[in-house]
């Protein structure tokens, strides 16, 4: 397989901007496109060079012979459609969440396994540039993550379970990709009313913890990340800041004067040898210096179709599709204390 036959189900802003253009930059093949809204459909076929309309997604699945199906508009819609692509053994990406439950997505995983296929999220900070990077130095050995602490403030929510579904979800998949699956969490929830602010600490198996803070009571979306640990034993940390900029702090004299038997004799320290920084730059026309790769929309859609020619689980993947939701649920079920994790 060359390419891999794709239909699109969905055609709102989010789609038409950050995820139909991006399939131009994989080994798709948009034969479909599907919306309820008719000329919405015909409109992105058009623009994106699919052959066939439909305003029913069940008619879409049954009449083309599609390898994968891309499902992005409300998570009720994701969990249904992507019901009927999972049961036909049709590989799915859906947005985050993949359900509007924890029970639903444990159906989907279900499916997926059944039919030996896969269900994908679109959880696309994993592939976004600096974390990228940032997993690489870790997966290398170089770097030795212990502790992480994440921030991630948006617009207004008053409701925390969706709060956590529709934006948090992003933040605590995120620490799951660099520490592994969480086997507890404590969290402390403050509400005003018309905003939501929640800290919680992920525990996992390794002894190691993630603290995040999350935030709905933001004009716009702010998000930084450090992951503090070390390189050949000394200290080191990583700083991601909104996706724009990845800093590698390494252990150095950070401006303490060495003592002298005179104080004439000491020389102020400014080592920057220490610190290394990358950040796009926006005046270069190029592929990895653009938002769509910086942030991981590019990213994602590459994987979930390498992964249909590949024949292979995609990154993330099923397995991965659940754990995420298990916090989240947890949280919402007890926002103020501890909830194990563990089956």
């Amino acid at each position: 397989m060359n390419k891999a036959k794709i239909g699109f189900i969905g055609c709102g802003t989010h789609a038409t901007n950050n995820l139909y253009p991006m399939l131009a930059y994989t080994r798709a093949e948009l034969v479909a496109v599907c919306d309820l809204d008719e000329q919405l459909a015909h409109r992105n076929a058009a623009l994106y060079g699919a052959s066939s309309v439909y305003t029913d997604a069940g008619r879409m699945l049954d009449e083309q012979q599609l390898d994968g199906v891309i499902i992005v508009g409300p998570s009720t819609v994701h969990y249904s459609l992507g019901m009927q692509a999972l049961t036909r053994g049709i590989a799915v990406f859906t947005e985050k969440p993949p359900a509007p439950r924890l029970a639903q997505a444990e159906e989907m995983v279900a499916v997926a396994r059944a039919g030996g296929t896969f269900l994908m999220t679109g959880y696309m900070k994993r592939h976004g540039l600096p974390y990228k990077k940032a997993r690489q130095l870790i997966d290398s050995g170089l770097f030795e993550p212990a502790v992480g602490h994440f921030k991630y403030g948006h617009w207004g929510n008053d409701n925390l379970n969706e709060m956590l579904l529709t934006m948090s979800s992003h933040i605590i998949d995120l620490a799951i990709s660099f520490f592994g699956e969480p086997i507890g969490v404590t969290s402390t929830i403050y509400e005003t009313g018309r905003t939501i602010s929640l800290a919680a600490v992920l525990h996992f198996r390794s002894g190691q913890w993630a603290q995040l803070t999350l935030d709905s009571s933001q004009p716009r979306i702010q998000e930084r990340v450090e992951l503090s640990g070390s390189i050949d034993g000394d200290n080191a940390l990583i700083v991601v800041d909104n996706v724009q900029q990845m800093e590698l702090h390494r252990q150095g004299h950070h401006g303490i004067d060495l003592l002298k038997p005179e104080l004439y004799e000491i020389e102020p320290t400014f080592d920057l040898a220490d610190i290394q920084m990358w950040r796009p730059d926006y005046g270069i026309p190029n592929m990895g210096q653009t938002r769509h790769f910086v942030q991981g929309f590019a990213g994602e859609l590459r994987e979930f179709v390498d992964a249909i020619i590949e024949r292979r689980q995609p990154y993330p993947g099923t397995d991965d599709v659940l754990k995420a939701m298990r916090v989240i649920d947890a949280i919402a079920a007890r926002p103020n204390g501890y909830s194990d994790l563990q089956p």
